[in-house]
């Protein structure tokens, strides 16, 4: 028997009937098949039970039907939001729309939503985000965490919010369901300082933020420059920022001493700003100074910036994964893992 699709109006009236959302049993009878394995595939699970066939047949009844999932409905079922948290330091980093839209591609086929927390890298937003977790509004989440470290991480593991962290080395692992994903930051910032100098710099300066990555970075460049027996040079600024970038560059060449010939920015921002302040002050990149960053963001790539490129996308993509192993049934268990990804020198005109 066909399931109906309308309804009458309330009160008995002949007005126009209204459209019923289909639902999983008219799905199940359209495809001749159980509600139960309408559920499971909608639900996507993983199951030898549906065979390939009839899961695309399903799939496809539910799009030409027009199915949505109820999600409050499903919430109630599995006690579950079904959204995952992205919490980062500045949403207007360009940076970090790339690393959102990697785990969107894996959230929303498993059936997630995706929340972002701004925390402004101060350790007040990152201690507001974790007591918005923890008030249940995601399954999982996905963070960069400037300040805070595992000890003050432990209560969501604990409450069984699954996290994967933004990282600039390898974690070792540890007790609890905390992963982590990366790239070297060390060894990309050392490949970087050697690119400067295998192109004839001796007097290459760092640019820094006060918090953040940029102690690895810093220190795969130290590492490098004292290696080749030259002496690391560092301006630190506030925050990751173009304004930061400028500040820090017009603090170099106001000094007395010689100037850099090449200025490394700790991310792609920072250098940015420092180019603008290089040619604010009649210089010319990379005649007259050469200027590398971090992180491949897109207007690197329409600047011209040599940088070290970061594979955001495929970062937020491997976090995703992680967590909806983590989030489905017998899935990963403790302890947490760490992920290494490769970064890339990306050479333009800027070096």
């Amino acid at each position: 028997m066909k399931a109906s699709t309308t309804r009458r109006p309330r009160g008995g009236g002949r007005g126009k009937r209204a459209p019923v959302r289909p639902t999983q049993k008219d799905i199940a009878a359209a495809a001749g098949v159980s509600q139960a394995a309408v559920s499971l595939v909608l639900n996507k699970a993983e199951t030898p039970s549906v065979p390939a066939a009839t899961r695309e047949r399903i799939l496809k009844l539910a799009g030409e039907l027009g199915y949505q999932p109820n999600h409050p409905a499903r919430m109630f079922r599995s006690a579950r939001t079904m959204a995952l948290a992205c919490v980062i330091p500045d949403i207007t980093n360009p940076f970090y729309p790339g690393l959102v839209r990697g785990l969107q591609s894996v959230a929303a086929p498993a059936g997630y939503d995706v929340l972002i927390f701004d925390t402004d890298g101060t350790p007040e937003g990152e201690a507001r985000a974790v007591n918005w977790l923890l008030q249940g509004r995601a399954d999982g989440v996905v963070a960069t965490f400037f300040h805070l470290r595992i000890p003050e991480l432990t209560m969501l593991a604990r409450t069984g919010i699954p996290l994967v962290r933004l990282e600039s080395q390898h974690k070792a692992e540890g007790p609890l369901p905390i992963d982590s994903v990366y790239i070297d930051n060390m060894e990309a910032a050392a490949s970087m300082t050697r690119f400067l100098i295998a192109r004839g710099h001796r007097r290459i300066a760092m640019i820094l933020a006060e918090f953040g990555p940029g102690k690895r970075r810093a220190l795969g460049y130290t590492t490098v420059m004292r290696e080749a027996g030259l002496a690391p040079e560092f301006v630190t600024d506030r925050a990751y920022s173009e304004e930061s970038g400028a500040r820090a560059m017009q603090s170099l060449l106001a000094t007395k001493r010689d100037r850099p010939t090449a200025v490394f920015g700790a991310s792609d921002v920072l250098a940015l700003g420092a180019m603008e302040a290089a040619r604010s002050a009649g210089l010319a990149v990379p005649d007259d100074i050469a200027i590398v960053g971090f992180d491949d963001i897109p207007a690197a790539r329409l600047l011209g910036l040599t940088t070290v490129r970061q594979p955001e996308f495929d970062l937020g993509a491997l976090a995703a994964k992680t967590l909806v192993k983590r989030l489905q049934p017998g899935g990963l268990e403790a302890p947490g893992k760490s992920h290494e990804l490769k970064f890339e020198i990306i050479k333009r005109m800027s070096a």
